[in-house]
């Protein structure tokens, strides 16, 4: 993390539904938007902006041309990015602001050779009074905004990361089937059982786009940064949720002891669990010191799991233990196929719940 920032720097990630109208950005919503971010200067707190729409933008112009593969959603952020940041520029300027475009990549706030330049030039920006408008860089790498912003929450040591999207926070069913769903107005800590209760699985079934957030949630929450999950429509929500009132949902941080590693953060909770590692007793030991899991600790892999994948790490009668990026398929583990005494997750490719 980085001492770095601002007092009061607040990352904001709006949705694409929550910015975008028939594949073009909503003025609307870009004027209610930056009116709160002149509200917010005015008050001492500096917010960096993270939209997501570019994609959406360059489907509509190419007609949907590009097709629904990897190679077209970039194809279609490469033309759509251009027309998103100039729908924040016009808003900002209106008003007096300048905005500066900034692309980035999990990568680039992970790797030691990248991650210094990219916080800098973010803290720069808004040392300079200007906003800085952030958005992944889809024409490269198309993963999700919201990690992507919990990222650079994390890095610049943000005092808060706020998810703004088209639901009202974290419910304990989909308010958009379930009339009686219940908000969840605060999450002490992430668990996977306050993934359970908002209806994500260990297959990475969720509730929409909320598994996304709640991989968001964990990464932010573990290197000390406080999450609020919120509606966008909500009147004055961002005032709101910076001003600590109960707006949406609120993921209490954990006092991390050291400097997150937002690496071995990225690769375990940078996406919902594909599967289950069930291992032996002995696991709880070695995940406790912080060792490698190998073949020799597992019993069976669930959840037909690609190897790269992210997969939950249990113990009977111990729950889950750990969360991280298996170098095995659900076969080579189930079968025994994984060449004994290699890691099938090595140690800096999970995250330890055993303190959680």
């Amino acid at each position: 993390m980085s001492s770095g920032a601002p007092p009061g720097c607040v990352v904001i990630k709006i949705g694409t539904s929550s910015l975008m109208s028939e594949g073009l950005p909503d003025r609307v919503k870009l004027d209610a938007l930056a009116d709160a971010v002149v509200r917010l200067r005015a008050g001492g707190v500096r917010p960096v902006l993270l939209g997501s729409g570019a994609i959406a933008a360059g489907d509509a112009l190419l007609k949907g041309a590009g097709g629904p593969s990897a190679h077209g959603r970039q194809l279609a952020a490469a033309v759509g990015q251009g027309v998103l940041f100039d729908g924040f520029r016009r808003a900002l300027s209106a008003r007096g602001l300048v905005a500066a475009q900034i692309l980035l990549t999990p990568l680039d706030l992970t790797l030691p050779e990248h991650r210094d330049s990219a916080r800098t030039v973010v803290e720069e920006g808004l040392a300079h009074g200007l906003v800085p408008i952030v958005n992944e860089n889809d024409a490269v790498m198309v993963r999700n905004n919201d990690v992507l912003a919990a990222l650079l929450a994390a890095s610049l040591g943000a005092a808060r990361l706020l998810l703004l999207t088209d639901v009202p926070g974290l419910f304990e069913s989909d308010p958009r089937r379930d009339a009686a769903a219940r908000l969840i107005p605060e999450v002490p800590a992430m668990t996977p059982e306050v993934e359970r209760l908002a209806g994500l699985t260990a297959r990475g079934l969720g509730t929409g786009g909320m598994s996304a957030k709640l991989c968001a949630a964990w990464i932010a929450s573990l290197a000390g940064v406080p999450t609020v999950i919120a509606g966008a429509n909500s009147p004055d929500i961002v005032e709101r949720a910076m001003a600590g009132e109960s707006v949406g949902t609120l993921v209490h941080p954990r006092t991390p002891g050291k400097e997150p590693d937002l690496g071995r953060l990225w690769r375990s909770l940078g996406t919902p669990p594909a599967g289950r590692l069930v291992c032996r007793p002995e696991a709880v030991a070695v995940v406790h010191d912080g060792g490698p899991l190998t073949a020799g600790h597992c019993l069976a892999g669930e959840g037909g799991f690609a190897a790269d994948a992210v997969v939950d790490v249990t113990v009977p009668g111990h729950g889950v233990i750990a969360r991280g990026r298996t170098r095995a398929d659900h076969a080579a583990v189930s079968g025994g196929h994984h060449p004994a005494g290699t890691p099938v997750i090595p140690p800096f490719d999970y995250v330890s719940f055993l303190e959680a």
